[in-house]
């Protein structure tokens, strides 16, 4: 049951890091909109959100299993929540192109900002996460 412990502090890291993710495509929507009009916003809007509900997706199926007790299992998971991952991507930006019109300029910066915030989250070990984490798993 330890474990357990280990599992809610890795899935809060992953919304807390889909939280942050959020906050910097709201920022890039409004300086898209300051460009380029309520459009670009809105394209914005769509290019992170699709970055961050595809890598959240991606985690939370991630995080599922424990690789030290289901080594093989854990990673047919990790190919698998990522071959979703880009399926899931590739899907959203289809009809992202096609139901909504999206602008690619807002639309691909705000996807790549998910990543900066990935990216950053990976090079500083999560520490902006994680504390925070084992804090609210210490305490509840």
């Amino acid at each position: 049951m330890g474990n357990e412990s280990n599992f809610r502090r890795v899935r809060t890291a992953a919304w807390r890091l889909a939280g942050w993710q959020s906050a910097v495509t709201v920022l890039l929507a409004l300086g898209a909109a300051g460009i380029g009009g309520g459009h670009w916003a809105l394209s914005a809007i769509c290019g992170g959100g699709i970055g961050i509900l595809a890598g959240l997706y991606q985690a939370l199926r991630m995080f599922r299993i424990d690789a030290s007790e289901q080594p093989q299992l854990y990673m047919r998971g990790v190919f698998a929540s990522e071959a979703l991952k880009i399926l899931l991507t590739v899907a959203l930006f289809i009809a992202a192109i096609n139901v909504l019109r999206v602008e690619m300029v807002p639309a691909i910066v705000a996807y790549a900002g998910t990543f900066i915030v990935y990216w950053a989250a990976l090079a500083t070990n999560y520490p902006w996460l994680e504390s925070q984490a084992k804090n609210s798993a210490g305490h509840g």
